[in-house]
C-alpha cells in the first residue's frame, strides 16, 4: 500500500491516456474470451477500501506473440501500478488463477525490471542491487470474467470482470553491459548500461489487491 499511494498521488495528471489507446486486434485469439479493455475499480484485499473508484482507468489483457491458450498480457499502461507482466493461467475467462504463486517460476513485470538504476555503470559486468524494488512480478490468486454481469456507469450492460492480484517487490540485481557500438552516443567512446538479472522477493513487500470493473463499451454516459 506504501507504493501505492506514491502513485496515486501523481497518476491523476494521466487520466486522459487510456481515453487515447486503440482497442488491440484479438480476432483469432487463442485468447479471446479474455482480451479487451477493463475499466476497473481497484480496492483493497477484502473489498472494504477503494482506492481508485471508475477514474477512466483500464486495465487490457491480450494475447501473448505465441498466441497460447490462457498465457496472456496484462497491461495497466504504467498508469497505476505499473504492471505489464505475462500471465499463465489454469482454467477459463469464466474462472482463472496463475498456475503458480512461486515467485522463482512468475515472469517478470516489465515496467519493474526496466526501472534500472540511477547509478552510473563504468565498466561490463559490474552489479548493482536495488534493495526496495517495486512490483517484480505478479500472480492472479483468482479471478473470472463474466458474460452480460456487470452494469455500468451509464445503465448498460457488459461483460464482468474480477481479479485478485498479488504484486511481489523485494531486492534486484541489476548486471551491466557494454551498449552496442550503433546505439551509443560517440561510437569511439565505450558506454554501458544495466539489465535486470535476478530478484529475491521481501514478503513483507508483498501486496494483494482486488480489481473490478466492467469491459469497455465505448459509449459516452459509462466514460
Amino acid at each position: 500500500m506504501k507504493k501505492l499511494a506514491y502513485i496515486i498521488s501523481a497518476v491523476c495528471l494521466l487520466c486522459m491516456f487510456t481515453s487515447c489507446q486503440e482497442e488491440l486486434d484479438n480476432w483469432y485469439s487463442e485468447t479471446f474470451e479474455y482480451s479487451g479493455r477493463f475499466v476497473f475499480k481497484l480496492m483493497s484485499e477484502d473489498m472494504s477500501d477503494t482506492y481508485i473508484d471508475y477514474e477512466a482507468y483500464e486495465i487490457q489483457i491480450y494475447n501473448t506473440a505465441e498466441n497460447i491458450q490462457n498465457n496472456v498480457w496484462i497491461d495497466d499502461h504504467g498508469l497505476i501500478f505499473p504492471l505489464k507482466s505475462k500471465f499463465v493461467f489454469t482454467g477459463n475467462a469464466s474462472s482463472f488463477k496463475s498456475v503458480t504463486e512461486d515467485f522463482a517460476q512468475l515472469p517478470e513485470n516489465i515496467h519493474s525490471t526496466e526501472d534500472v538504476p540511477s547509478v552510473v555503470p563504468t565498466a561490463a559486468g559490474q552489479t548493482y542491487t536495488e534493495e526496495e524494488q517495486w512490483y517484480i512480478k505478479a500472480a492472479i490468486l483468482e479471478g473470472k470474467i463474466l458474460p452480460k454481469a456487470a452494469t455500468t456507469p451509464g445503465g448498460n450492460q457488459a461483460d464482468s470482470i474480477y481479479m485478485k492480484i498479488r504484486l511481489y517487490s523485494g531486492a534486484a540485481t541489476f548486471t551491466s553491459y557494454e551498449v552496442p557500438v550503433a546505439l551509443r552516443a560517440d561510437p569511439e567512446v565505450p558506454e554501458y548500461a544495466w539489465k535486470f538479472t535476478s530478484a529475491v522477493p521481501n514478503p513483507e513487500m508483498e501486496e494483494t489487491y482486488v480489481i473490478g470493473g466492467y469491459r469497455y463499451t465505448g459509449m459516452p454516459e459509462d466514460m
